[in-house]
């Protein structure tokens, strides 16, 4: 009798002391809740319909998910508040009927049967973490009661769940269910709950990865508990009984790697949206490493890659090498000699000016351009070809042709005027048709999707969030359509293939090989080269990057596509039905002789100030664009107004894009009819 009294008096004692103390000190202690609430969680890149690309670890290298309690398994919920906190919904934080029980259990046996921690109070003590010290624990259930006023019953419970821990950096239901069983804690099986409940009481012991059979053990108890308490049936525990334990975790989600950490170092948000389509990502991966394993350690090669919606002008899919582990650099970004792959806007900047058809015919032969001597990739020549055979054949002496009558520096300023540099701050000259200039797969994707969209250029976008960048005109829509017109090929591996273009490149010394082409739908570029820049062993676009486009091209989700509109203006026929100047292509115009001449104002006359407020400046002849220079100064490309010059002889020059050049000398005279 005497025993059951003290007994008694202890626990009351205990009980007036713990809510002695919490009103005591309600306004001394800290807050229950850290300066980081809620906690930082993983971030994660996610495609365009929220599937999880990548996931990064937290600060302090955590896996830590977002919980939505509405989106967690309500069984598991149930069975996890029976099993730890049977009380939790009604509670003030610390549950009297559990402390009691705990406190006899502990002065009858001597021992501490079963703890009294609520759900509350071992939230506190995952937010803010103590010594596990009896001190420790009334404090514990001082700040359980604080947090039960400051936070909702289910900002408390969605707070455990998401900081349970579930053995190494794992903590949290979703994190763990996803990377022991690899799936959302949205459905969970009695097997898998009863797991989940058994980890956060001893999270290292228990590890399924590293200690299986604890693991098991603890999970098999849990399933006796909840089947003693009748929260499961004998039928359900014997089931859940024969399921396997995972003996590894799932490895994180690890696609596009170049690109998902580029994007998770330019925001600062948790969650972040990118424009690439899990599926086609994912398929596009395995080629890419499929390509990268044949290419051979030897070869020291590897690939860059991308797919992008021509509609939207978002990046479906990324690639930024054939293996991360070994190249972490995003060779998509790189500068390398496009090879062959500018010669589609050459002759479409040509078709614009008016002064060829893809009937047109011109020479293919032996040829200089100065002291330039370029010659064919194969060291052949086909003698008078249509222009459309030179572009399929992609042919070098012809192309070099249309160049140095258009002007590389006018080909060079197109590009400029969509914000896409190819090149360096040197005029590359008329090599710039065999790519002796620098451009980037990124760059070179957006300028071919603009060919796909009837000449319309528009920047890439890697989030649907990024607003649309202005449209602006590439080639005009009739120069867009007949190179379009060329590209198409005959030859296909699948019925999927049918509407594809491309174009190929390889740099001097096989240093790069690439493939560019598109669908009505699709654009695809493809880069195959050393990351070093070094020479390659004879790795041409045809032999190393146009398979690989092909398979991307294969793997691609095409919708019905009509016929392909033609628009107003298309001169359709043959060579002979072309006006005569369209039927064969010369390399210089009436006015391209030998250089140019300025005819205004006349060598060796007198200007007066006065006269006129603007000096007109005249030339006839010349490869355009032209440049003017007053003593020595540059006045801009094609400026042909300036204002007179001051007292004294001055000396006036043109320049053409090859470099010939006129000179003039005038002298300037006070007008002395002025007051």
């Amino acid at each position: 009798m005497a025993f059951k009294i003290i007994r008694n008096l202890a626990m009351l004692l205990f009980v007036v002391m713990v809510f002695g103390v919490s009103f005591l000190y309600f306004d001394f202690l800290p807050s229950p809740l850290p300066e980081s609430f809620p906690p930082p969680l993983s971030s994660q890149v996610v495609d365009r319909q929220g599937k999880t690309l990548r996931l990064f670890t937290t600060s302090a290298g955590y896996w830590r998910l977002p919980v939505q309690l509405d989106e967690v398994d309500p069984e598991f919920i149930r069975l996890l508040l029976a099993f730890e906190d049977k009380r939790f919904w009604s509670h003030i934080g610390v549950d009297p009927f559990a402390l009691v029980r705990a406190l006899g259990q502990w002065i009858r046996q001597g021992r501490i049967v079963s703890g009294a921690s609520t759900i509350t109070m071992q939230t506190v003590r995952l937010l803010q973490p103590r010594p596990r010290t009896f001190w420790s624990k009334v404090v514990e259930m001082v700040q359980a009661l604080r947090l039960e006023r400051l936070l909702s019953k289910e900002e408390i419970l969605t707070s455990y769940l998401t900081l349970a821990p579930y053995g190494g950096n794992i903590e949290g239901i979703e994190a763990a269910a996803w990377f022991y069983f690899q799936k959302s804690a949205a459905c969970l099986s009695p097997s898998e709950a009863a797991l989940l409940i058994s980890l956060p009481q001893s999270p290292e012991r228990r590890r399924p990865d590293r200690h299986p059979e604890q693991a098991l053990a603890g999970r098999n108890r849990i399933l006796l508990r909840l089947a003693q308490q009748g929260l499961l049936s004998a039928e359900q525990v014997a089931i859940a009984q024969t399921e396997s334990i995972p003996r590894q975790r799932v490895p994180a989600p690890f696609l596009a790697p170049h690109l998902t950490q580029r994007l998770y170092g330019a925001s600062s948000e948790q969650r972040i949206e990118s424009s690439l389509d899990a599926r086609i990502q994912q398929q596009v991966e395995a080629l890419a490493q499929a390509a990268q394993r044949n290419f051979g350690p030897e070869q020291q090669q590897t690939l860059a890659l991308m797919v992008v919606e021509n509609s939207s002008r978002l990046v479906v899919a990324h690639v930024g090498s054939g293996d991360y582990w070994k190249n972490r650099l995003d060779l998509t970004h790189a500068r390398r000699s496009p090879g062959s792959t500018l010669k589609p806007f050459i002759y479409g900047l040509a078709f614009e000016q008016g002064f060829l058809h893809p009937e047109t015919e011109i020479f293919d032969g032996p040829d200089r351009f100065g002291t330039y001597g370029p010659s064919n990739f194969d060291g052949s020549f086909h003698g008078w070809i249509s222009i459309r055979e030179a572009l399929q054949r992609s042919l070098n002496l012809p192309a070099v042709q249309v160049l140095e009558r258009l002007g590389p520096q006018r080909l060079l300023s197109r590009f400029a005027a969509v914000d896409i540099m190819v090149g360096d701050e040197r005029n590359p000259g008329l090599s710039l048709a065999l790519g002796g200039s620098a451009s980037s797969l990124r760059d070179l994707v957006a300028l071919y999707a603009a060919l796909a969209d009837q000449g319309r250029y528009r920047p890439l976008r890697f989030s649907p969030a990024e607003p649309e960048g202005p449209e602006k005109r590439l080639l005009s829509e009739v120069a867009a359509w007949y190179v379009d017109d060329i590209l198409r090929t005959g030859e296909h591996l699948n019925e999927r293939e049918a509407a594809l273009r491309y174009k190929t490149g390889t740099s001097y010394g096989f240093r790069d090989a690439w493939a560019l082409g598109y669908t009505r739908q699709y654009t695809v570029g493809v880069w195959v080269g050393r990351p070093d820049g070094g020479y390659g062993t004879w790795t041409t676009g045809a032999e190393a990057a146009v398979p690989i486009l092909r398979q991307v091209v294969a793997v691609l989700q095409q919708g019905q596509t009509g016929p392909e509109p033609i628009p107003p203006n298309i001169v359709l026929g043959r060579r002979s039905e072309l006006p005569p100047q369209l039927q064969r292509f010369h390399r210089f115009s009436q006015h391209q002789g030998e250089r140019p001449r300025i005819y205004f104002p006349v060598d060796g006359s007198t200007l007066h100030l006065g006269q006129n407020p603007l000096l007109v400046l005249k030339a006839r002849g010349g490869t355009p664009p032209l440049y003017w220079l007053v003593n020595g100064r540059p006045l801009g490309r094609e400026q042909s107004q300036i204002p007179l010059p001051c007292v004294g002889l001055h000396q006036i020059t043109v320049l053409d894009s090859r470099g010939l050049q006129d000179k003039i000398s005038v002298w300037v005279e006070l007008d002395e009819r002025r007051p």
